[in-house]
């Protein structure tokens, strides 16, 4: 995990029980003036910016201006809205148009989450709910959420990585956010998985098989078909510039033997 994710998940966890207010009052208190009325020191902070959305926030749903509100914290406006892929006066208060700025920016995955990841929940219709990835182990994924636990609260909660409400993870660019090492994510995006790994040496196997034998072993090569040591692969070809295995290696010394 990369100082800035580490940086930004220490400014989630730190509001974990924060309670939305009655009214604007009290509203730099976890719990105090608690309400159901959608106020909250997040929509004041960012509505406070002027620039950050298409208009003011309080009062409204703020699942996703408390996801905000935390690159905003950590990095500042500029850096925040860069990893966020948002632009500026934008609609990056609602769930479906920052999945979207995401998916714009090709920084959209439908699976493999990691933390510090924008996870969006919803349904085909639509992105209804959003939290960021705190970690993942084995088959679940855990979070920190602003407007969850009946719609009030800041908590941490987890999901079965099936879980089919779970519609994808926004991933920002952490290569550019202070403390991150510079390209690391790139590295970690450019790895390939274990199936792109068994695909290309698949590939590369059959290339090597198809290649033809070097004139230097060509004498060799007859005499070691001649005495039965090498079997064709199918008709006249014998792979000869394919790896050997040991239990070919095996096969071969008996056949050596015996002959």
């Amino acid at each position: 995990m990369s100082v800035a994710v580490e940086r930004l998940l220490c400014t989630a966890a730190a509001e974990v029980g924060y309670h939305e207010k009655a009214s604007v009052s009290g509203l730099d208190s976890k719990t105090g003036n608690p309400g159901g009325k959608n106020y909250t020191k997040y929509a004041r902070d960012l509505d406070a910016l002027g620039d950050v959305y298409n208009g003011k926030k309080q009062g409204h749903d703020w699942c996703d201006v408390f996801v905000d509100w935390c690159f905003l914290t950590t990095f500042g406006e500029e850096l925040g809205m860069r990893l966020l892929c948002q632009p500026y006066k934008g609609c990056g208060a609602g769930c479906r148009y920052s999945m979207g700025y995401y998916q714009e920016k090709g920084r959209f995955h439908r699976t493999g989450p990691r933390p510090g990841d924008q996870v969006f929940f919803g349904s085909a219709a639509s992105a209804s709910h959003t939290g960021l990835v705190e970690s993942v182990r084995e088959d679940r994924v855990y979070t920190i959420e602003g407007n969850t636990k009946g719609g009030v609260q800041v908590a941490r909660k987890s999901y079965s990585l099936s879980d089919r409400t779970i519609l994808g993870y926004g991933r920002p660019d952490w290569a550019l956010a202070e403390g991150a090492p510079d390209g690391q994510e790139k590295e970690d995006e450019d790895m390939l998985t274990y199936e792109q790994f068994e695909a290309y040496m698949d590939r590369h196997e059959k290339e090597r098989a198809a290649l033809p034998g070097s004139g230097w072993s060509e004498a060799d090569r007859d005499w070691a078909a001649e005495k039965g040591l090498f079997r064709g692969t199918g008709g006249e070809a014998f792979a000869w510039q394919s790896f050997l295995t040991r239990e070919q290696a095996a096969a071969l010394f008996r056949r050596f033997a015996e002959g």
